[in-house]
This record gives structure tokens, C-alpha cells and sequence, in this order.
């Protein structure tokens, strides 16, 4: 008992960890800037957030399953081009947005297909629908283009709803913030309380041992990967709320963003630990880096990156040290 207690402690070392500093990092901010000590901050930090972890939301599960996407940012370009290229065309957003869904899960599934069916690394695999999926954005419009439609406007400034919270003040939860609260929902949900999460973890444990339980691989692989497109579509809807434009050169490096949140949040790169939860945690604390290097403006924006970076190499090495333990355990 005391055994199993310790190596859970181990494993779960790293979401203790990022709680602890979002706690801190949160708790300087309350401290240091009267703004942050208001419930528009906290809403900002989740609307100026939204798309990257809705990225991550599906990005989770791949991580879980000891895989990667590196496609996401190209597919929420080129979701967003192609929702501006039809809403421009007379089609209702709404539609426009079902067009943008299906083409992105529609490259979820082939690379999932690939990876499984070809025995390919999915690093290489989603490099390759990365550069696809950013060409294919420029094939369909080489510039941004502007979106100006009723429905569109209203989902932007109307659709939401008054969040009033005693001593915090009051503000309002635009559509995109909505959304990503919505998705987290659901995934905390598929995660914990589903077949196929459960599925997902057991692939990230041991793909051989899931292999001989019965876990089907092909179809968890095919409907991982199709999840994240899934994500990748709502995160370039979101954008492309936010923007009012299709923009094909848009999200270079959220992948990478949306990576980090979820390594942050705890979830193990070797996949089999981690949880959604701990990935929202992950995307508090890189917007609550930038938003308190932006709020002190003493340092330049380069600063967001490097913070991030020594705090994504901080648990990376962690998670290292927890893996060699749990080896010399066995």
C-alpha cells in the first residue's frame, strides 16, 4: 500500500507541481496589479486564451496516447480561410463553419490512418499535415480575408452571457471564452468517464499490453487523431471570431503553445499520465505570464517566450527524473 501510494505521488508529481506555481503566479498578480484583482482579468485570461486551449484540449489526449500533432496551427489557418472564403461567398456562417469542421477532421482521420495503418511516427506524419494543411490555407487565399456578416457580429457581441461574482465585480463571457469552457467540459468528461479515455490511457501505458487487453488501437488511433482536428476547427473558429477575418498565415507556432500547456499541466510525453484539468492549468499559466508581462512593461514581449521556454524545460527534465525513478523502482 505504501509502495503504490509513493509511486503515485511520483507520477503526479508534476500536476502538484503546476498547481502550486499557477497558484503563485496568480496569487504575485492579486499582489503586485490592481487590475488583476478584478473578474474581467481572470475572463480576459480565459477569452485571450480560448483557441490555444481548445488546441490543447485535443492535444491532451494525443499526448496521453504517446503521440504528437504538430499540424494544429496550420489547420486552424486554414479553418479560419476557409470559413472567411465561404462566409464571403454568400453561405450562412453556420454552414461555413460545418465545411471548416469536416475538412478538419477529415485530416485528423487520414493522419490517424497513417500513423496506425503504415506503423508511421506520428512526429513525422503530422510534420508532413502540417505543411499540407499551411499550403492548402495559401492555396485558398494567398491574403486575409475580412468577415462581415450579421450572424457573425451577433455570435461576437452578443452571444455570451453577464458573470457577476460579489467583491470581483461584473463582466461579460464572450461566445469564444464560452466555447472553450464548454470543450474543456466535455473533454474532462471523455477523459475520466469514458471507454475511450480509458482506452487512451492504456495505449500510453503500454501499447503492447493494450494491444493483448483488447483495446482496439486502430480506431482509438484514427479517433485520436480526428479529435484534435476537431479541436484544431473550433480553436480556427474561434479565431476567426475574434479576428473577423480568414488569415492563412495565422497560427504559426500554436502547436508548439498548445504542447507546452499540456506538458506544463502535467501530462507526461511518454503518455499514460496526465489529465485535461492539469492542461487548463498549463494554459492559465502561459497566459498569466503574458498578461503579467504585459501589465509590469518593463520587459519586452520576447520575455513571454523565454519564460515559457525555461518553464517547459523545467518540467521536461522533471518528467525525465520521475521516469528514470520509476525504472530503477522496477
Amino acid at each position: 500500500m505504501a509502495i503504490a501510494l509513493r509511486s503515485w505521488d511520483r507520477r503526479h508529481l508534476p500536476l502538484v507541481v503546476t498547481a502550486v506555481l499557477l497558484v503563485a503566479l496568480y496569487s504575485s498578480a492579486l499582489t503586485f496589479y490592481d487590475s488583476a484583482r478584478t473578474l474581467r482579468f481572470l475572463v480576459d485570461l480565459i477569452k485571450g486564451n480560448a483557441a490555444m486551449g481548445i488546441c490543447a484540449v485535443g492535444m491532451t489526449f494525443v499526448i496521453l496516447s504517446g503521440g504528437i500533432d504538430l499540424s494544429i496551427g496550420s489547420v486552424v489557418a486554414l479553418t479560419t480561410v476557409l470559413v472567411g472564403t465561404f462566409v464571403a461567398g454568400g453561405l450562412h456562417p453556420l454552414l461555413a463553419f460545418c465545411v471548416g469542421l469536416a475538412v478538419s477532421v477529415s485530416l485528423g482521420v487520414v493522419t490517424g490512418y497513417l500513423i496506425h495503418d503504415f506503423s508511421l511516427p506520428p512526429f513525422l506524419v503530422t510534420l508532413a499535415g502540417m505543411f499540407f494543411a499551411r499550403g492548402m490555407a495559401f492555396v485558398v487565399s494567398m491574403q486575409p480575408i475580412s468577415i462581415d456578416h450579421p450572424f457573425f457580429d451577433w455570435i461576437v457581441d452578443e452571444l455570451g452571457f453577464a458573470l457577476v461574482i460579489p467583491g470581483l465585480g461584473r463582466t461579460w463571457v464572450t461566445a469564444t471564452a464560452l466555447l472553450f469552457l464548454i470543450v474543456l467540459a466535455l473533454g474532462v468528461v471523455l477523459h475520466r468517464s469514458t471507454s475511450f479515455g480509458r482506452n487512451v490511457l492504456a495505449i500510453g501505458g503500454d501499447r503492447q499490453a493494450a494491444m493483448l487487453m483488447g483495446v482496439p488501437l486502430g480506431a482509438t488511433t484514427v479517433c485520436l487523431y480526428a479529435l484534435s482536428g476537431l479541436c484544431a476547427g473550433l480553436g480556427g473558429i474561434t479565431t476567426a471570431l475574434v479576428d473577423s477575418a480568414g488569415k492563412p498565415n495565422i497560427g504559426a507556432g500554436l502547436e508548439l503553445e498548445a504542447i507546452a500547456s499540456v506538458v506544463i499541466g502535467g501530462t507526461l510525453l511518454t503518455g499514460g499520465v496526465g489529465s485535461v484539468v492539469g492542461t487548463l492549468m498549463g494554459v492559465m499559466i502561459i497566459g498569466l505570464v503574458r498578461a503579467v508581462l504585459n501589465l509590469d512593461g518593463r520587459l519586452p514581449s520576447p520575455w513571454h517566450h523565454i519564460s515559457i521556454g525555461l518553464l517547459l524545460l523545467g518540467f521536461i527534465v522533471m518528467q525525465q527524473i520521475l521516469v528514470r525513478s520509476a525504472r530503477r523502482a522496477t
